[in-house]
């Protein structure tokens, strides 16, 4: 009903991808769609499982969050969730979101989900500065994180977000792959130490670090790992 009001690129966007318009930065547009519905209300059954599960793990995982239904990334190819870091002040330091189907899209044998990102570069290191942060050389990876199951998802990342959190260089498995597979990139990238964590590690509470140049494992209870690396 408010079609003829929108400026000319909003009836355009109308056409390609009616959600575009809701990120319209011409008044007239903005006072339209302010009371347009939210698209939380609209979610299919698997996306609204996704966004559950995703908002379980940001808070399992104690990282502060707002769900901002206004939020519209400028590119089309995002699917289920998009996002924005911002500072204390409330300024965007960068934005992305999640792509399903953008690699198929390149080359059609291909079909990996990925979750990415843009900032500026001045921004970065002007907020960098002003929180005092000083950036080290590179380090080597000092632990690999596999993951076997769903369930275990959950204490996996709470591993990996504690370790980061104190400065260790982790790496972990976003893609469901193998443990086999987990294991060959892990090499790959020369992680220092792996430990598997699944449904029999969970019901133990304890997992195997094993030393990868050296084959050597050590028996640990998942609530002491971290302490074998945070210096």
């Amino acid at each position: 009903q408010h079609e003829d009001h929108l400026c000319a690129t909003c009836k355009e966007r109308m056409q390609k991808n009616p959600l575009r318009v809701l990120d319209c930065k011409v008044p007239s547009c903005k006072e339209i769609v302010k009371d347009a519905p939210r698209t939380l209300e609209y979610l299919d059954d698997d996306c609204k499982l996704h966004f559950e599960e995703l908002q379980r793990l940001l808070t399992e995982l104690g990282i502060p969050y707002e769900v901002d239904t206004g939020i519209v990334r400028g590119l089309d190819y995002y699917t289920k969730t998009v996002f924005e870091f911002v500072n204390a002040e409330g300024f965007t330091l960068c934005g992305g979101g999640r792509y399903d189907g953008l690699i198929h899209e390149i080359d059609e044998k291909q079909d990996i989900p990925a979750v990415g990102f843009g900032f500026g570069i001045e921004r970065l290191i002007n907020e960098l500065e002003a929180e005092g942060v000083e950036l080290e050389p590179e380090e080597a990876v000092q632990l690999y994180v596999g993951i076997l199951g769903e369930e275990a998802k959950a204490s996996a990342y709470q591993l990996v977000h504690q370790l980061r959190n104190s400065g260790v260089i982790v790496e972990t498995d976003y893609m469901d792959r193998s443990v086999k597979a987990q294991m060959k990139y892990a090499n790959k990238i020369g992680a220092k130490n792996t430990v598997i964590i699944g449904a029999d590690e969970l019901a133990n509470n304890s997992a195997k670090v094993k030393n990868m140049e050296t084959g050597e494992q050590t028996e640990v209870s998942l609530d002491r790992i971290a302490e074998l690396f945070i210096k």
